[in-house]
Order: structure tokens, then sequence, then C-alpha cells
């Protein structure tokens, strides 16, 4: 090709009546050095081309956009249902504490002192105390305690059986009235008014807070029985002793505990491996006169 030929270049309209005409011809010059379009196809041809092919690409863009759209919202819907499906059953469980479930028509209400009063469709009501007590109140209006058996089952005098949660047969070592207890040791109800606390090495303590009674029961099979009114023991000897105030000592003469009992009922013990503990009592239950008629799970007979 001679230096003086010209390399032909297609002919691209400068004028147009079109209002947007500039702008038309900016977007297919982009097109042109972008795409590296074919610029031997006649302008207007070509800009249609262009501009079709940018309809599609958007219309396709949309298209996937609207679809994962759908789709987000179809998750999050899933996500919701199973929230709300979650939260109910959280609800239904709180509500029922300390119980594993209520009849239908129960209503439950929390109460100031941290307590819960249950509402039966017959007519009856159930309190719940903070300390785990319960009082069941008839329909005639009469208020009667009621305590869980070994199993955690709750009867209600009219006949109503409740099953506790595992939780709430373990009670807290103040309500217990058993103090210097190692964390890990929890105490439960055992029934009314009696609780029992399993220490390593296998002594088990049952505390009779209405008789003012401490159980001792050892591995050997003796068992103390401490009071103020009442100290003996069983397969074992137990010596006692009056000091000043009206208190009185103690000591188990094979299983190796002692302590001291105050007038008023409180229990100090050391048990043998060296636990420390303190046994405090209602004021208003038990009047330390040393009656033996109080409930005692076996029979307490004199032992040579």
């Amino acid at each position: 090709m001679a230096d003086n030929e010209t390399t032909l270049q297609p002919l691209i309209e400068q004028t147009s009546s079109s209002e947007n005409h500039y702008e038309l011809m900016a977007i297919a010059q982009g097109l042109w050095e972008w795409f590296g379009l074919n610029r031997e196809k006649p302008y207007l041809e070509q800009l249609s081309d262009d501009l079709n092919a940018i309809r599609v690409l958007m219309e396709q863009s949309f298209a996937v956009s609207e679809l994962m759209r759908q789709e987000a919202q179809r998750i999050l819907a899933l996500h919701e249902q199973s929230a709300g499906e979650y939260l109910r059953r959280l609800d239904d469980d709180a509500d029922a504490h300390p119980f594993q479930s209520v009849p239908a028509g129960t209503t439950i209400r929390d109460l100031p002192d941290g307590g819960r009063l249950f509402s039966f469709s017959g007519g009856a009501f159930l309190r719940v105390l903070p300390d785990g007590e319960m009082v069941s109140v008839g329909e005639d209006g009469a208020a009667i305690p009621v305590a869980a058996s070994r199993a955690g089952m709750v009867t209600l005098p009219g006949g109503m059986e409740l099953h506790l949660v595992n939780d709430a047969i373990a009670v807290t070592h103040e309500s217990c009235g058993v103090e210097g207890l190692p964390h890990d040791v929890e105490p439960t109800l055992a029934s009314d008014g009696r609780y029992s606390v399993m220490l390593s090495g296998g002594v088990r303590l049952d505390v009779l807070r209405a008789e003012k009674l401490l159980i001792i029961g050892n591995p050997t099979g003796t068992v103390n029985v401490i009071g103020i009114g009442r100290i003996e023991g069983i397969g074992e000897e137990v010596q006692a002793r009056s000091i000043s105030g009206g208190s009185k000592s103690f000591r188990s003469m094979e299983s190796g505990h002692a302590g001291m009992i105050e007038a008023d009922g409180t229990i100090h013990l050391s048990l043998a491996s060296g636990l420390d503990l303190v046994i405090r009592f209602p004021e208003d239950s038990g009047d330390g006169s040393g009656d033996d008629n109080g409930p005692v799970c076996f029979d307490c007979e004199a032992h040579d």
C-alpha cells in the first residue's frame, strides 16, 4: 500500500435531528472501544445491535437478581418459622417450671417474691415458693403443704400428679439450712421439710427441719441422730455432754463425728473427713423439748 493511501474508515454521521444524538454517539463509541465491536457495520445498525445486547444483558441480570431475592426471602421465612417454633418450645418449657408439664387449661403467674402460682382448671391452686416448698389450696380454700417424693413426683390433695424437672429436685444450700457444703454438692428435697445430702466417702446427711434433727448415715451402716432434745446412735455409741447455756456437745465413738448443739437447736458438726458444717433450723418450728414422736424413717432402738 502506498504511503499516500489512506485506510478507509466507516463514515460516521456527526449530525442528527435526534435530541440524544451525542449521547448515543458516546455510547456507541465506548462500546466499540471497550468490546472491540465491528466498526464496518453501518452506524445505526451497529448501534441498534449494541443497545439490544445491553437490553438482553440487563434483562438477564434482573431475572437472576429477582431469583436470588425470592430465594433469600424463602430462606428467611424458613429461619423465622424455625426460630418461632424454637422460642415457643422454650416458652412452653419455661411456663411449666418447676414441673415437666401441667394439665391443659392451667394458668401460671410469676409472683413478686420469685415464686409461682399455678391455677388449675378444676379450681385448685398450687403455690411454689422461692425455696422450692409448695402449698396446695383446694376449692374449699384450705392450704395444705405438699412435697415431692424421691422420684420427683408431686401429688396434690385431689389426686393430681405432677413431675418435677431434674434441676428442681436439687435445692439450694440455704433452703435446707446447711452451711459449709462443698459447691459441687447438691441437696435434694426428699419429702416435706426433709432434705438429703450425699457427701464424698459415702456419708449421708438428712435434715429434718420441723423436728430440728440431723441424721447422719455412715458407710459402715451406723446411724447418728443429733438434736438438742435427742442424741443417740444406732450401731455405735454417741456420747453427749451438757455445757453452759443449755447447749450440748456430742461425739460419735466409731465414726469419729463430733460437734456442739446450741440451745436454739443449731448444730455445729465436724465430720471425721474434716468438713465443718452448721445446720440451722427455722425459729418457728420445733420447741427443743426432746419430743421423740417426730417422724423418723427408722426404728430408733437402743443397741449395745
